[in-house]
């Protein structure tokens, strides 16, 4: 018998149709609702879904005992409260990034899923990246020696009015530019190199005129490992890079897609007293990552996979952020 969820989407922004669209190009599961509380984005986004219901109050979506899922794809501030009374209701969730705005409400989750035996993911989408997702599994292979180091930036130009977006609102957002796009590079470095025991970072105000950090630079040590990461709103042109060195040789990702630049990842097999010897990999068409990241959510759920990148991944970066902030 075919496994079908029912699924409800909070947030019909740029992100959460992306999740349904992804839902639908699986084909296996049914959208029932969205909820946006501008209710015509709900409807542009339900439209793409046979009888999908659309509403104003993710309340109404939450406590519906047909809805099997939801994804919560709200401003930060929204999203951990959105989750806990889901989860309470006895819903799969999976949450975006960074699940919240405080550890303390984000642990709240993770308890309430292990309790209830539900599924909590963070929506790392990341993960599953073509390039990011074969350089781990080269890595783990032992293809690159001993880790050593990891450097990384990820980075977007703004456009006219980006202060005035609700990213730049610390009530909304709780923060700037580290809790935003800096999560992704610290949980890629964090599942790279495990526990992550110390860390240092400067946060600086730039050229936005706002009260959050427009550039974050971290540095994140596990015993011997140090990753250093730079996550800006003043790249001028979208950009992320991604490298791994070990004992043996080293693995680098760049690009993402679309306005990021093709994605690229390049082997490189360090040779004693010559260049290294390099074998590339380009991805190119869609990007599948939001694709992956439900089949691997679904499968979960099923019993027959495991989770990857969980609600507690998610909130040992958050503690980190906190961490960050509160230095």
């Amino acid at each position: 018998m075919q496994f079908i969820m029912k699924i409800g989407i909070i947030g019909a922004g740029i992100v959460g149709r992306k999740r349904g669209m992804a839902v639908r190009d699986i084909g296996k599961d049914k959208v029932l609702f969205v909820a946006d509380l501008d209710i015509r984005r709900a409807e542009s986004l339900a439209v793409d879904f046979t009888g999908c219901r659309v509403t104003r109050d993710w309340r109404e979506i939450v406590s519906d005992i047909d809805v099997d899922a939801i994804c919560v794809s709200t401003t930060h501030n929204c999203l951990a409260e959105i989750s806990l009374t889901a989860l309470k209701h006895g819903k799969h969730v999976l949450c975006e990034k960074p699940l919240g705005v405080s550890a303390v409400e984000v642990a709240k989750c993770v308890g309430e899923a292990e309790k209830k035996r539900l599924i909590y993911k963070a929506g790392f989408n990341h993960r599953f990246h073509p390039g990011v997702s074969k350089a781990y599994t080269m890595f783990k292979g032992g293809r690159i020696g001993k880790l050593m180091y990891i450097k990384t930036t990820y980075g977007t130009g703004g456009r006219p009015g980006y202060e005035k977006e609700w990213r730049m609102d610390k009530k909304l957002s709780g923060g700037g530019e580290l809790i935003d796009q800096g999560v992704h590079l610290i949980d890629l470095s964090r599942w790279f190199m495990g526990e992550i025991t110390e860390s240092k970072s400067e946060l600086l105000t730039s050229f936005w005129p706002v009260k959050v950090e427009d550039n974050a630079f971290v540095w994140l040590k596990n015993k011997n490992v140090l990753a250093e990461l730079h996550a800006s709103w003043t790249e001028w042109k979208n950009r992320f890079v991604f490298e791994v060195y070990g004992t043996k040789g080293y693995l680098k990702i760049e690009g993402l897609g679309g306005s990021y630049g093709a994605e690229t990842l390049t082997w490189g097999v360090r040779i004693p007293g010559a260049a290294p010897r390099e074998k590339s990999w380009e991805f190119s068409g869609e990007d599948k990552s939001w694709v992956k990241e439900w089949v691997n959510f679904r499968q979960a759920i099923m019993g027959r996979i495991k989770l990857n990148g969980s609600g507690k991944d998610g909130l040992m970066v958050l503690g980190l952020v906190e961490k960050i902030y509160k230095s």
